[in-house]
């Protein structure tokens, strides 16, 4: 039996190597986000994962001690003008004092990048094949999340409707949402 990982970035390397890129977020708090890069797969199975490791340093509000989260993206093509996204969603639980789960929306208080349409996150469980837990070397559980960017009619039809229906109202329209360069598409229930 191996050693529990000291971090979530152990973990990561030890499953998939060295990251292609890494970003680093410091908060003025102390908190540091870190955005690790990975490409999986190959052809059309190939996918960009960004992986964040620090977040599980954040207590969750309303969670017992030990439980902790960490959150993934999984896109193609690339972007990696969403990392400093993907960390404030890291920051969120911290600074909002009420914690992420799956099925909820996040909107950010601009857009996800400059020059983009997207202004949020729904945040899912982890698709099959993903990891949808860790616990690290001193006891600390970190459930992982998947982020899905959203287009602000996205998250308004997700917050009248639920999540579990716009992801249904997606797949009716065909919506990609692992491009995060695609365009909006009317949904309906």
């Amino acid at each position: 039996m191996s050693t529990p990982p000291v971090s979530p970035a152990a973990h990561f390397v030890r499953a998939w190597g060295e990251p292609l890129r890494e970003a680093s977020f410091r908060a003025r708090d102390g908190y540091d986000i870190r955005i690790l890069k990975w490409v999986e797969g190959e052809g059309e199975d190939e996918l960009t994962f960004y992986r964040t490791s620090g977040v599980c340093d954040v207590v969750v509000p309303g969670a017992d001690v030990t439980h902790r989260q960490e959150f993934f993206l999984a896109c193609d093509p690339e972007c990696d003008e969403i990392v400093e996204s993907i960390a404030q969603v890291g920051l969120y639980a911290a600074r909002s004092g009420k914690a992420l789960a799956a099925r909820t929306a996040y909107r950010s208080q601009g857009p996800l990048w400059p020059g983009t349409g997207l202004a949020g996150f729904v945040v899912a469980e982890p698709f099959d094949g993903e990891a949808a837990g860790l616990v690290l070397a001193g006891g600390r559980h970190v459930e992982f999340l998947m982020l899905v960017p959203a287009f602000p009619a996205e998250l308004d039809f997700a917050a009248e409707h639920g999540v579990d229906t716009l992801t249904a109202a997606q797949e009716r329209a065909g919506v990609e949402f692992w491009n995060p360069y695609r365009e909006p598409l009317p949904l309906t229930v």
